[in-house]
């Protein structure tokens, strides 16, 4: 009988990437670490170390894993448009992952590949490599902005924080007066969360693409 290979060969890189990735969704990025993925396999941290040298490398592991989420046809080249909603239904389905990437993006195949593409699609719109290059960074960092930074703090992880701060912004809105603040006051719900998700998203996504045209 051959000797059983050692936890770490027994471990599935795409299984304990998944772990990791259901750990930074369900509760963010402080409480992915390779005590807790190897918890979950009941094993040793230093059986990971096989798969990921650090946390570090898991975490760039990870937004290589979000990217590759990412639904392109491989069949036609995509237009902008089309690459952006692509990226943003991934933030939106990781938003822990959202604030890191831009500090990842490049550290990562699916980063890099991604950077061209985009890149590529504002030459062919007629802006300089100057411009393409910083218009690509412009709109990573307004997509990561529109997830990240989504009315009703949902960026705090801690669920009696958030609603604690939800509560203070709402008591301070509500007591503003209708006659020095008549816009604000008329609009004071939409601060405090999103009554139709699909609508606040849509309109950031056209404000962008409509930013970088060329006029």
């Amino acid at each position: 009988m051959s000797p059983r290979p050692p936890a770490a060969e027994r471990l599935d890189h795409d299984e304990l990437l998944s772990t990791a990735l259901a750990i930074a969704d369900a509760d963010g990025l402080d409480a992915v670490t390779l005590r807790r993925v190897a918890g979950h396999w009941n094993v040793t941290p230093m059986a990971l170390y096989w798969h990921f040298k650090s946390k570090d490398a898991l975490l760039d592991a990870l937004v290589e894993r979000i990217l590759g989420e990412m639904e392109l046809t491989a069949d036609s080249e995509p237009d902008l448009p089309t690459v952006m909603a692509a990226l943003l239904r991934v933030l939106r389905a990781h938003p822990a992952l959202a604030e890191i990437a831009p500090l990842r993006f490049m550290r990562t195949d699916a980063g890099i590949d991604l950077a061209e593409r985009v890149i590529g699609l504002l030459r062919a719109e007629g802006h300089s490599p100057v411009a393409a290059a910083q218009l690509s960074i412009f709109l990573l960092n307004a997509l990561i902005g529109l997830v990240i930074r989504q009315p009703g703090e949902t960026a705090v992880a801690d669920p009696a924080l958030r609603e604690s701060l939800l509560n203070a912004k709402r008591a301070r809105l509500k007591s503003l007066s209708p006659q020095d603040y008549p816009h604000l006051t008329e609009t004071a719900d939409f601060f405090l969360g999103l009554p139709d998700e699909q609508e606040y998203y849509q309109r950031g996504l056209t404000m962008l693409l409509d930013g970088v045209r060329l006029t």
